[in-house]
This record gives C-alpha cells, structure tokens and sequence, in this order.
C-alpha cells in the first residue's frame, strides 16, 4: 500500500514539475457548459389513510399494591 502511495506521490510531482518548468502545456480548445436540464411541473403521489381514533387523556386510578414481608434467618 506504502509502495502504490509513494509511486502516485512521485508520478503527481514529475507532473507538477513538467508544468512548472513549461515542458508540460496545457492548453484550452474548448469552452466547457454545464448540461441543459429541463424541469417540468409534477405530481405528488396520493395517499389514504384510515387510522384508528386516538383518546388522550387523564384519568384517577387506584391501584393495590402488595406488601413485602422481609424476615432474617
């Protein structure tokens, strides 16, 4: 992995240096646009939906709770 690493670093340095030192040119041909995109109105997809009817609510309750009777032996 070190060694594909080091061979990328070396091949973007020798590009970086033929560019800087004009062994390398780049030049433009063409002028470069971004693509037509045409937007048409749309539609939603419609949904129904039968749910059940929900009570919310407080209410007074009394609840027994049971004892516990602990004994040591």
């Amino acid at each position: 992995m070190r060694v594909i690493g080091g061979i990328l670093v070396i091949i973007l340095l020798v590009l970086a240096g033929g560019i800087a030192t004009g062994f390398i040119d780049l030049q433009k041909t063409q002028e470069g646009r971004l693509p037509a995109i045409a937007v048409k109105e749309g539609a939603l997809p419609k949904y129904e939906a039968n749910v059940a009817k929900v009570e919310v609510g407080t209410r007074k309750e009394t609840v027994d709770v049971p004892t516990v009777d602990v004994k040591k032996p």
